[in-house]
């Protein structure tokens, strides 16, 4: 499982604007994008991360998601030398993303543990 949050550990949450009062209440100290469509929450994270050229500010990115949608962005941050972690359920990680990453925790085991 990634280690402990760091005060300097900054987090992105993309949620459906039919989600954002609920993930609001719930989800403190975090930046909340939002976007409507099909893949909307997905494609306004990976655009925040390309446009802000995360890969020059962090050396660390977890993606918790096992969405196939975000295998080009991890792939990309693997490219410019960021190292990813994908945190998913077992069952539930894309094929294109689990070969884009190589280091995977599963949310349910690392739960169990």
């Amino acid at each position: 499982m990634p280690g402990a949050v760091g005060a300097l550990d900054q987090f992105v949450v993309g949620v459906n604007p039919r989600s954002l009062a609920e993930v609001g209440r719930v989800i403190h100290g975090a930046q909340i994008l939002t976007r409507s469509g099909p893949d909307g929450a997905d494609s306004v994270l990976a655009e925040m991360a390309v446009d802000d050229r995360i890969d020059l500010r962090f050396e660390r990115v977890i993606i918790g998601s096992g969405d196939g949608y975000f295998a080009d962005l991890a792939a990309w941050l693997t490219a410019h030398d960021v190292r990813v972690t994908v945190v998913s359920r077992t069952g539930l990680l894309s094929w294109r993303l689990y070969v884009a990453v190589r280091d995977i925790t599963y949310l349910d085991a690392a739960l169990a543990a």
